[in-house]
């Protein structure tokens, strides 16, 4: 009896050695969170959140943001009396996913708006920026987000002394030289409405939102 028992937990710990490795290989980035916070005026604002790397930078994954916040839905009158105004509920959105860049314990996610309890916000993108400070109290993981429309389509520029001028579609990566951790900066699209999301800039030289006060946890695992 004693020899079967051995034999059953050598099997079994050989096949979580072996889903730890398998694991390990893919080595798929992540970020995840849930966070409650205040920046000014004691609105408790709170965002849930978890977004899984694929491949050529995209993403897999979902983000909750609510605010205490009242924002209004829609462009008031200039002649309509404010106070006859409806209040507004208070704000949410649900965002799916579509991209992801992570570089050391900083993640951008990007993705579209699905649902909100303001309509015009469905469709729009949405940028959210992370960083994720271990468990120490003392500094707080720091986030920040944005909320973009989608370009209209247009006419393509073109220098009319040039038959062919194809500079418009033209691209490009900028990176520091000096530095191989350096993912780098894609050039802005002139094409009217070819851009897919939020502009995405450097992670270091993105500002997080000034904290009041926090609690929750925000995981990047590069």
């Amino acid at each position: 009896m004693s020899i079967v028992r051995a034999s059953i937990l050598a099997l079994s710990l050989l096949s979580l050695a072996t889903l730890q490795s398998a694991t390990a290989q893919t080595g798929e980035q992540s970020a995840t969170g849930r966070y409650n916070f205040i920046v000014e005026e004691d609105l408790k604002k709170y965002v849930e959140f978890d977004a899984r790397s694929g491949e050529n930078g995209s993403a897999t994954g979902q983000m909750t943001f609510t605010d205490q916040a009242k924002i209004s839905d829609k462009d008031l009158d200039p002649d309509e009396d404010p106070g006859k105004e409806d209040v507004p509920p208070e704000f949410y959105i649900k965002v799916e996913f579509d991209g992801m860049t992570v570089v050391k314990n900083r993640a951008v996610m990007s993705g579209t708006i699905r649902d909100s309890s303001h309509r015009t916000y469905i469709g729009r993108w949405v940028q959210l920026v992370v960083e994720d400070n271990g468990v120490d109290l003392k500094e707080p993981d720091q986030l920040t987000w944005g909320v973009c429309k989608p370009q209209p389509g247009g006419w393509i520029p073109t220098d009319s002394e040039l038959k062919y001028d194809d500079g418009a579609f033209m691209s490009w990566w900028a990176t520091d030289a000096e530095r191989r951790d350096d993912v780098g900066i894609p050039s802005r699209s002139r094409i009217p409405g070819e851009m897919k999301g939020c502009e995405v800039f450097s992670l270091a030289s993105y500002n997080f939102v000034d904290l009041q006060r926090w609690e929750g946890d925000i995981q990047v695992r590069p």
